[in-house]
């Protein structure tokens, strides 16, 4: 049944990685795990080997760090949500994802964690009813959280070559859809439900790189992997106990493919482009619309593209020494509302600050997102977000010597003796 009143609202924390009001549906956010520079142009950056990348999708990039990188980031925002009937806003703040990279000579091995996939929705109406008389108030709510993170071990070895890498990933995450009744009338008893997944499961992923002059092309695949877990029921919340089984196969991370090509104009100008497919129809998963109608989930695929001005430090007017990035992206979602595709726009604009060192920097990324179509698939969201990340904070090396020894100058007994002492 339709809800006509939504009552949205967003956990604050690392926890709640995504929120949109297409979450009953599933996941409709996906992490393509690029650093805060990539998100500002367009959520790009798998091929781009002209700077230090922290983008995590392709393992290869982390041969773009020559010393000990770390990197993450904070996002904050504003997002809308809108029914056929109804709007209304939120706000959000989480960490992305961390990153950690340390050379050994052309070798290169890394940690990460993020998020891949997300979908949180809480809405609520009140409502009343006559039976048999009576005139019953009540509250209805309904939630639902999903969250799929992942820790990447990564490996990488740089070549004139080819450049190359592999990731050995851990996937864990959580499923919850609860749903409330709570009568203003102490004579009815409340009644709440709980259905809880708990899933992790192990898998990896290859990716190559290649400079060739003013282009670098790169690539990732990421074979589909099988989440075992854990199924737990609550009703009431009371004496009763908890409803526990194991199951095998409870989630199956679908295989991804991604493929990009940088292009470097000048020293200080490239772009980027970018698609990425995900094959989500090998997958079992299904699932059910606000209509009640059923589907299985279909391939997703996106494009993006991005354009960069690095300006060199030092040269130019005021204006032409601000970094500048800009970029955009399109999406089709791997499910439907209604028999209508969902759809995912995305444009981004980003800065760099850079720090006393040519690795150390702070990356900013302004993000607007539009997802649906009320008219179509009977909601649609939108978000602003703002991200604000680090890069090059080596806390492994040692900072450098500003004295060092020298010696000191005798004086000569012969010199500065006024003659009247003599």
């Amino acid at each position: 049944m339709k809800v006509r009143s939504l009552i949205l609202a967003m956990i604050t924390g690392v926890y709640l990685l995504g929120n949109s009001v297409f979450a009953p549906l599933g996941t409709p956010l996906h992490n393509y795990n690029n650093d805060v520079y990539g998100l500002g142009m367009g959520d790009t950056g798998i091929s781009d080997l002209y700077r230090i990348n922290c983008n995590q999708d392709n393992p290869s990039l982390l041969i773009t760090a020559n010393n000990v990188t770390l990197s993450s980031a904070i996002n904050m925002g504003y997002y809308w949500y809108e029914s056929d009937s109804d709007s209304y806003r939120d706000d959000a703040l989480y960490l992305p994802y961390f990153t950690l990279t340390v050379p050994i000579k052309n070798h290169r091995v890394g940690i990460s964690l993020s998020s891949l996939y997300s979908g949180n929705l809480y809405t609520g109406k009140s409502n009343i009813s006559y039976v048999a008389g009576d005139t019953l108030v009540y509250d209805e709510i309904v939630r639902k959280t999903e969250d799929i993170f992942r820790t990447q071990l990564h490996y990488a070895f740089k070549s004139r070559y080819l450049n190359a890498g592999v990731s050995l990933i851990y996937y864990f995450g959580n499923q919850v859809n609860y749903w409330s009744l709570d009568y203003d009338n102490s004579g009815f008893t409340d009644t709440k439900y709980e259905y809880e997944k708990y899933y992790s499961g192990v898998g990896y992923k290859l990716g190559l790189s290649k400079m060739m002059g003013n282009l670098s092309v790169g690539g990732s695949y990421e074979p589909s992997a099988k989440l075992n877990g854990n199924l737990v029921n609550r009703y009431n919340f009371g004496n009763k106990e908890d409803t526990l089984s194991y199951h095998e196969d409870l989630f199956e991370i679908p295989e991804n493919a991604n493929i990009g090509m940088t292009y470097q104009f000048s020293n200080t100008l490239k772009m980027n482009l970018e698609s990425n497919y995900t094959f989500w129809s090998k997958s079992d998963r299904e699932y059910e619309d606000e209509y009640g109608n059923s589907g299985k989930y279909e391939d997703s695929w996106r494009i993006g593209s991005g354009l960069s001005y690095d300006p060199v430090s030092g040269y130019g007017r005021w204006y032409e020494r601000i970094p500048f990035r800009l970029g955009g992206s399109y999406r089709l979602l791997p499910f439907k509302n209604g028999g209508d595709d969902i759809h995912e726009m995305a444009l981004s604009t980003g800065s760099t600050i850079q720090l006393d060192s040519p690795g150390r920097k702070i990356d900013f990324a302004l993000r607007y997102i539009y997802r649906g179509n009320s008219d179509n698939s009977g909601y649609r969201d939108e978000s602003l977000q703002l991200v604000i990340g680090v890069t090059g904070f080596d806390i492994f090396q040692k900072r450098p010597k500003r004295t060092k020894e020298r010696d000191i100058p005798k004086v000569d007994p012969g010199m500065g003796v006024r003659e009247d002492t003599q």
